[in-house]
Order: structure tokens, then sequence, then C-alpha cells
């Protein structure tokens, strides 16, 4: 059965990133299709971003490399939310970080949100690997992949020397999936 993930934010946040990362865990590593594809504004930070992955058992095609009927989505930040918001299918998951994310509307999803950047910031003394944070809480969540998975790939595909600090925003990540600390509001 074909999962649509949609990773949504603002350039700088990683979005490409994680997108990649997680393609890697679900097509390389765990050996599903998939298809990963990314848009970007005009301008590297600040512009509108996304990543998309699409997931296939192995065997069945994916004719159309764009998501439709979301099962997840990430919004970064409330033009994301905004956006994007629409095309999460009933039951789905919506993750939101409300360091940037103020007004959340009604939905027929799962939303689960959290202060992501600005908790990050405190916990690790840096906002960059917050992008691994919600990409750990989204995994822990969806179990879309392994937790093993999801580590060999951040090994194999973060920017040298970045490794060691994704995998300690991938542990905080699933930290906060593990003791509640997320804000959860079930699916209308």
């Amino acid at each position: 059965m074909r999962q649509e993930v949609r990773l949504s934010g603002s350039g700088g946040q990683g979005l490409l990133l994680i997108g990649g990362t997680l393609a890697e865990a679900l097509g390389v590593i765990e050996g599903k299709n998939v298809v990963q594809s990314n848009s970007y504004g005009g301008q590297v930070r600040g512009g509108s971003s996304r990543s998309d992955v699409l997931i296939a058992p192995p065997g069945e095609e994916i004719d159309y490399p764009e998501v439709m009927d979301a099962d997840i989505l990430l919004a970064m930040t409330q033009e994301a939310l905004d956006e994007y918001k629409a095309i999460v299918k009933p039951k789905g998951l919506v993750v939101l970080d409300t360091t940037n994310v103020k007004q959340i509307p009604e939905m027929k999803s799962e939303i689960v949100s959290y202060p992501f950047t600005l908790k990050t910031k405190e916990r690790l003394g840096t906002e960059l690997p917050t992008n691994m944070v919600v990409l750990a809480v989204i995994v822990a969540l969806s179990k879309l992949i392994s937790r093993d998975s999801l580590s060999k790939a951040i090994e194999a595909v973060s920017p040298k020397g970045r490794a060691e600090m994704n995998l300690k925003a991938m542990n905080f990540g699933f930290e906060l999936a593990d003791t509640g600390a997320l804000q959860k509001k079930a699916a209308n």
C-alpha cells in the first residue's frame, strides 16, 4: 500500500536532508520502493521548502512522484501548515513545530505538536539538528521504519562532522515520543 509523506517548512530548516535520510532508510536499508523529491522557493534560507517521500512495497510502482493525499505532514512553519493542511488524509498524522506554528486548525487527523526548534536549542545548544529531532518523532509515531534503520541512515547521509550531533538529536526525538512530552490531539 502506497504511503505519502510531506515534510514542509522554510529553507534552512533541513527538510531536504531529512527527506533524503528517510528515503535512504526506507529504500537502501529496508528495501522498500521509494521516490523522494524536493521543492524550494527562490531563496535558500527563508523561502518555502518541502521534501516529499513516497513509499510502496517492493514491486509496486510509484507512478506519480508527488504527494496527493498525505499520510504524514510535517509543518515546521505556519505557512507550510496553511498551504498543505488540506492534503492530509483523514486519520493521517500531522506533526507541528509550535515554535513557528501558532494557529492550529481543527483537522480530521491526529495532531502532534511541540516547540521542537526552541527545545532542541535548549537541549543541544543549537537549533540546527531540529530536523533530526522531528524525523525521529515521525519514525517513532508512524513506525515507517525501524529506529535502527534511521540511525544507520543518519550515519550514512549526514554531512561531514555532523553525524554525532544528528544522532544525539535523533535520540532526543525518540525520548520526546517515548515519554509523552508531545501535545497530542486525536483525529476528529
